[in-house]
């Protein structure tokens, strides 16, 4: 019972300490934050903040991991199987949706490690995880030699289009549900977004 009482005190220390510094960096960038803004935001003491990290680097660092863990986790769901499904369905594959519920989840974090004020590292970071794990199987399919594209340069185009996407939906306060946003970013990447847009279309159709 104890050791329960304090895993959970433990858990909710841990989430003043984050949410603190979520909020310090959107108001002064991560740089210009120290130890003491952070515990004094959080209402704990400094030696409370050490007993749970080095310094703010090593904060920034496992909230980060946290969210590479939960990528590489959602992302065992994906393989060449699944790939087949959403080329015959066009549909947004589940493993997509859960990584937009996920983004969901933990917005508040994301959209300021995003920004100017957060890592400026953690956008590169974030692109490798990305194309390290959903493109993991695609490289062991038969023939892949025969790409009309090279794989590096679709994998580059494709994890662009995702973190620019992600981005767009984190600032627009996620107007659209992660079904809506995975279907559309889905159908972008499969048609292409002049084609999927319906741009096309309307041009062609210009008089």
């Amino acid at each position: 019972m104890e050791k329960k009482k304090y895993e959970r005190k433990t858990m909710q220390t841990k989430k003043e300490i984050k949410d603190a510094f979520i909020s310090l960096i959107e108001e002064k960038g991560f740089n210009a934050v120290t130890v003491r803004d952070i515990a004094t935001r959080a209402k704990i003491n400094r030696g409370t903040f050490y007993l749970h990290y080095l310094d703010k680097f090593d904060l920034l660092e496992k909230c980060e991991q946290e969210i590479f863990q939960k990528i590489e986790g959602i992302a065992r769901e994906l393989n060449s199987s699944n790939m087949k499904e959403l080329f015959s369905s066009g549909r947004p594959l589940p493993f997509i949706v859960n990584l937009f519920h996920y983004f969901q989840k933990d917005a508040s974090f994301l959209k300021v490690i995003l920004s100017p004020k957060g890592d400026p590292l953690f956008e590169e970071k974030l692109r490798n995880t990305i194309i390290d794990n959903m493109f993991r199987n695609i490289s062991n399919i038969p023939n892949m030699s025969n790409l009309n594209i090279p794989l590096e340069v679709m994998t580059q185009f494709i994890s662009s289009a995702h973190l620019g996407v992600i981005r767009y939906w984190l600032n627009t306060d996620m107007k659209q549900t992660p079904e809506e946003i995975s279907s559309m970013l889905v159908q972008m990447i499969l048609k292409g977004p002049l084609e999927a847009s319906g741009l096309i279309k309307i041009i062609m159709e210009q008089k």
